[in-house]
């Protein structure tokens, strides 16, 4: 039995709480769990893939969620795209903080999508739009969008997608965005590692930052254009904008940083 076979299958390490809902499709199980005051969703009953407070919906819960949120002072955000739905975490916050804000969904798994709209309460608007579909086609795809914000959460359950770390995958993320955009990326790789990725990533944008999460998460923060605001200035706005979550940013706006070789 292999470790990731040892976590899954072991009681000690499974997510405890009640089971509301589990389906399967051809990419594994999706997961319901309600533990006291939050609800759950996980593809393998170890990690959590999101989390909802149930008595607030609307809040962020995991960290590196807010921290991706925090992007809504680098930008007007009013047409945002979201890759990778999950329980709709970033959906519900910033349709919360502006209904009015144009969003495009892309979800792969057409049964993470229905569990989300029947279990974590995700937003019905004429300005949301939620797809089935592959991450890489809807970036791809020359509709002429352009965004203020592309937000790419995309994990397994326990990894994340290599998509994410492809050059394709970035270039077409930052031909997406308008000149003031960001692409902001949830991911695994520490900035002092050099990587293709990382050459990649001061290819193809003018400006990167990052945050890391409590959690271990890498939030990437990436545009195209470079910004006249030093970073003080920058982390003052993302500490300001919490209040639109009602969150503290402050721990997660003091950890934002330039990731090495991009614009100071």
């Amino acid at each position: 039995m292999s470790i990731s076979d040892l976590y899954t299958f072991a009681p000690l390490f499974r997510i405890r709480g009640d089971i509301i809902t589990s389906v399967n499709d051809a990419y594994g199980e999706v997961t319901v769990i309600d533990n006291k005051h939050f609800r759950i969703m996980s593809f393998d009953r170890v990690f959590e893939q999101s989390k909802m407070q149930i008595s607030a919906p609307w809040l962020p819960v995991h960290n590196y969620i807010s921290a991706m949120l925090m992007s809504v002072a680098l930008t007007p955000a009013s047409q945002v795209m979201v890759l990778g739905l999950g329980g709709g975490c970033l959906v519900r916050a910033l349709h919360a903080r502006n209904t009015e804000i144009a969003i495009n969904v892309v979800e792969l798994r057409a049964a993470v999508l229905c569990v989300a709209q029947v279990y974590f309460h995700l937003p019905m608007s004429n300005s949301i739009h939620y797809q089935v579909g592959d991450a890489a086609q809807a970036v791809a795809n020359d509709d002429g969008s352009r965004y203020h914000l592309i937000l790419s959460d995309l994990y397994s359950a326990n990894a994340i997608a290599p998509l994410q770390s492809s050059a394709v995958f970035l270039r077409h993320c930052a031909a997406k965005l308008r000149d003031d955009g960001w692409l902001v990326l949830n991911h695994s790789e520490q900035p002092e590692n050099i990587s293709q990725f990382s050459q990649t990533l001061l290819e193809l944008f003018a400006t990167v930052l990052y945050c890391i999460a409590p959690s271990g998460n890498v939030v990437v923060y990436a545009s195209p254009s470079r910004i006249a605001a030093t970073l003080p200035e920058l982390q003052q706005r993302m500490k300001e904008c919490g209040s639109d979550f009602d969150t503290d940013f402050a721990p997660l706006a003091q950890k934002l940083a330039y990731w090495p070789g991009s614009q100071r």
